[in-house]
């Protein structure tokens, strides 16, 4: 019994050691691998169903925008617009915009965004773009974050080139 007792401290010990030194021991390999993909709880791809639940789980202040599938909301000082699918019968989004109120220095907003949501930045000419999550399109300008799901805009506009 006493041998066990020991044993069993020996293993206590030697992971609070690995976790002393390996913070990241704990955490399961698939989370490693997540990238936040949306702005505000808001990301491309969610249906107007889950669009609305999070608009009152929040207590956002959002109303219809211009577009017959567009919201827009006012969130900690930024505007954000939300553009769904009119077409599709789940009306997901596609496009999600927040103009910001005070963003203060590029740089730091820059540095902000590439870990918030875990990706490298590449700077353009209007701005700065991100690939995140299942590969929608991040950007700022300065100003504004829009967050696209680039093969739902081409294909919205495909159909809109049709009419």
């Amino acid at each position: 019994m006493k041998v066990a007792i020991v044993v069993a401290g020996l293993i206590v010990v030697a992971v609070a050691a690995l976790v002393a030194i390996q913070p990241s021991f704990l955490k399961p390999a698939s989370l490693a691998l997540v990238k936040k993909s949306d702005i505000f709880g808001f990301s491309p791809g969610m249906t107007f169903d889950e669009t609305s639940k999070l608009i009152s789980q929040r207590h956002y202040l959002c109303r219809p925008g211009p577009g017959s599938f567009t919201l827009e909301c006012d969130i900690n000082g930024a505007k954000v617009s939300v553009d769904s699918d009119a077409a599709d019968a789940r009306h997901p989004i596609w496009r999600v915009s927040a103009t910001l109120n005070k963003p203060g220095s590029q740089e730091a907003a820059v540095q902000s965004i590439s870990e918030q949501f875990n990706a490298q930045a590449i700077k353009g000419r209007d701005g700065w773009t991100w690939i995140v999550g299942r590969g929608f399109k991040l950007s700022y300008d300065g100003l504004a974050l829009n967050l696209v799901d680039e093969a739902a805009e081409a294909r919205l506009r495909k159909d809109e080139a049709k009419r």
